[in-house]
Order: structure tokens, then sequence, then C-alpha cells
């Protein structure tokens, strides 16, 4: 699976994001402000990992979501283990993100049937 995939099965599961054309508009998950990306290249957004993967994370549809690359970005600068940030912190902080994505979870089915109505498909 592409990234480009990873981060339209995101969106598919986020309430904030609808898609129009060719393209997924929605809201980014840490800083909450509008963002959209391109279905087949994935290009205006990242994939984010909520619980980054070098700390236990996976590539379960509740860890990811769609972010600006400088949120993702400046999570990961900010976050970095060598920063010698608590562990507690760093998991508050996820626990946080991961509390905001299951509040915006919509099941694929859902999505699915709402991208058909949306865009005059059946």
């Amino acid at each position: 699976m592409t990234i480009a995939d990873k981060l339209s099965r995101a969106a598919e599961t986020d309430a904030t994001f609808q898609r129009v054309g060719p393209d997924w508009i929605g809201k980014c998950l840490i800083c909450n402000g509008p963002i959209a990306f391109d279905v087949k290249t994935g290009e205006g957004a990242t994939l984010e990992h909520i619980r980054a993967r070098g700390r236990g994370g996976t590539d379960d549809l509740d860890n990811l979501a769609v972010v600006h690359g400088r949120c993702n970005w400046e999570k990961g600068r900010r976050w970095d283990p060598k920063k010698r940030r608590s562990t507690a912190d760093y998991d508050e902080f996820v626990a946080r993100l991961l509390q905001k994505r299951a509040d915006r979870w919509r099941a694929p089915e859902a999505a699915a049937d709402s991208v058909h109505r949306g865009n005059g498909k059946s």
C-alpha cells in the first residue's frame, strides 16, 4: 500500500474530511487547520503515525492521521527521544492525539457512502 493509499484510508475514517473531485479536504489532526491532498499522489499532506513507529506505533488506522508537513516535522522535532523529555509527557501527548482521532472517527463504510453521495456517483 502506498503512502497516498494510507492517507486516503486515514481521510476516509476522519469525519472532518470529504472527497471533492480529485482531493480529500479536511482538518489537520495536530493544528486543526485546513488541509487538502491529492488522492492519487498524496501531495499536500503527510501521513502521521500518532504513536511513532520507533516508539511502538503501528500502521493501524486508529494510529494514522492526515497532517501538514510542518506539523509532522515539528512533532518529530519536539518529541525526539534525544531531547530527554519524559516518557510520561510523550504518552500524555499521544493520548490526547489518539483521543482526538477517536472523536473524529468515521467508519470506512459510511465514508464510502458519503463520497458517492457527495460526488454524484452511485
